[in-house]
């Protein structure tokens, strides 16, 4: 019988916070957020270990240290609006979330189509 080892690891750069799982040794899962917001910048999970719940394993060991957010409905993927969905939580408000070089944050409040 095989024993396997999970571990989860939080370290700090350059104002994110990566959250890893690792199995034996190697990355399964890692969660990236903004050191400042606590927003998800991303969120993935090596294919092997799809659906074993490793990216929610992260996101509640990140929320138990601070409330975590999820990004703008626009500025997730299909992938991380599912992980969005999956987990609950709040997504941030839009004055936090707002992105300069975005077109959805940055349009007129016209009518006019782009």
């Amino acid at each position: 019988m095989t024993t396997t080892a999970a571990q989860i690891t939080r370290t700090t750069d350059a104002g994110e916070v990566t959250y890893s799982l690792t199995i034996d040794g190697a990355v399964a899962s890692f969660l990236v957020i903004d050191a400042e917001t606590r927003m998800v910048w991303n969120v993935e999970t090596v294919a092997a270990h799809l659906g074993e719940g490793f990216a929610r394993t992260l996101w509640e060991a990140a929320n138990a240290e601070a409330e975590c957010y999820h990004a703008l409905d626009h500025h997730r993927t299909a992938e991380g609006d599912a992980f969005a969905q999956a987990v609950g939580g709040e997504t941030i408000d839009e004055t936090t979330g707002y992105v300069a070089e975005c077109c959805i944050c940055n349009s007129p409040d016209d009518d006019t189509d782009y």
